[in-house]
């Protein structure tokens, strides 16, 4: 008969690595936006004459790079899905 300790463990995947290898599997799914594609996004959206205070230009920038697209085609895609596709 097997005692606790000497039965087989499941393996999970994600339990055999550590902490720090499971939250830089976190932070390396989520991409980057650097200073520059920020100040971008900001003069983008200034120039449009939109609020910053309503639109971050971080998350701004951040949609843009999801989306693989410019400012011009992320705006589009924002403002078709917020108008529920009537623009």
């Amino acid at each position: 008969m097997m005692t606790p300790a000497q039965r087989p463990k499941r393996d999970t995947g994600l339990a055999r690595l550590g902490d720090k290898e499971v939250i830089n599997m976190a932070r390396s799914a989520v991409k980057k936006v650097a200073q520059a594609e920020i100040r971008a996004a900001k003069s983008f959206l200034k120039k449009r004459g939109l609020n910053t205070d309503d639109i971050s230009p971080r998350k701004f920038a951040m949609a843009a790079k999801e989306l693989d697209k410019g400012f011009v085609e992320t705006l589009k895609v924002l403002a078709r899905e917020l108008s529920a596709g009537q623009a």
